[in-house]
């Protein structure tokens, strides 16, 4: 499959905002069980939308997100809710994961 990934455009006419992507992806996750995957190998950014709280890590390396049971304070806990994060300039591995069963959607773009 050839991977197309929108350039990040901001349309400037009566309202401010980003473009649908070319490349969208849904991840179905089930309470506690975390899911990586890779982002397109063209992809600079990702927005994240979801229909409840999840818990995200974003790395070069493959990277379980978690959800926390205690205090991380080494800088390593996973990220509450993303909402657009820039990716890695390598190859960038996502992982999610959920208390409950949640849906998040991941479009992603180009510079």
């Amino acid at each position: 499959m050839v991977q197309v990934v929108s350039n990040l455009g901001i349309y400037d006419g009566e309202a401010s905002a980003l473009r649908q992507s070319n490349w969208k992806d849904s991840k179905v996750l089930a309470a506690g069980v975390a899911t990586t995957f890779q982002a397109p190998t063209l992809a600079k950014y990702v927005l994240f939308s979801a229909n409840g709280d999840f818990y995200c890590q974003i790395n070069e390396t493959s990277v379980a997100a978690t959800v926390p049971v205690a205090s991380t304070t080494d800088g390593t806990a996973s990220e509450l809710n993303p909402a657009m994060r820039q990716l890695p300039i390598n190859q960038a591995y996502i992982s999610l994961i959920a208390a409950v069963d949640t849906i998040v959607t991941a479009m992603f773009y180009r510079q």
